[in-house]
C-alpha cells in the first residue's frame, strides 16, 4: 500500500504545468493566494468565524481515521468512480468535483439525492461524482474551464 505521505510526480508535474508553475521537480506550495485569503478571512470575518483549535482537533480526527483505515490517494483512486488516469480530464475532473461538492441533506432523511449511472443507483456524494462521470459520457463539457460561464 502507498504512504499516504508518498508525492505522485506525475500528478504533480501535471498540476504544476495547469498553474503555470514551472517543471521543477522540488516539491514546493503554489502561490495561489489561497493561504492569504483564508487568513484574512479569519482575522476580519464579523459573520464566520473558524474555531483554531477545533480545525486543529478536526484535521488531527481526519488524520487518525486515514491511518486507522488505510486511507491514501491510492485507495482513493481505486473506487470505481474516482478518475483513474493522472492526466489533464482527471485534474479538471477533481477540481470541477470539489467545486461542487456540497451536503446533500433535505429535510426529508428518508428520501436521499440519487443518481442513476452505470445501471446502478447512487446517493450523496457518490450521486455527485456519478452525475458528472454521466453528464460527461452525454458530451457535456462540464470539466471544461468556460463551461460553468454558458
Amino acid at each position: 500500500m502507498a504512504d499516504d505521505e508518498e508525492v505522485d510526480p506525475e500528478l504533480i508535474a501535471l498540476l504544476r504545468q495547469s498553474l503555470g508553475l514551472g517543471t521543477s521537480s522540488e516539491p514546493r506550495p503554489a502561490d495561489t493566494g489561497v493561504l492569504d485569503s483564508a487568513n484574512y478571512i479569519y482575522n476580519n470575518s464579523i459573520d464566520v468565524a473558524v474555531d483554531m483549535f477545533g480545525t486543529k482537533r478536526a484535521a488531527a480526527h481526519i488524520w487518525q481515521n486515514m491511518q486507522r483505515r488505510e486511507y491514501s490517494t491510492q485507495t482513493w483512486s481505486e473506487h470505481e468512480l474516482h478518475p483513474k488516469s493522472k492526466d489533464e480530464a482527471a485534474l479538471n475532473f477533481i477540481f470541477t468535483m470539489d467545486l461542487l461538492n456540497f451536503c446533500f441533506w433535505g429535510d426529508d432523511l428518508k428520501s436521499k439525492f440519487t443518481v442513476e449511472y452505470h445501471d446502478k443507483q447512487w446517493t450523496g456524494y457518490w450521486g455527485l461524482v456519478a452525475a458528472l462521470h454521466r453528464a460527461l459520457a452525454e458530451g457535456k463539457r462540464i470539466s471544461y474551464c468556460p463551461f460553468p460561464r454558458t
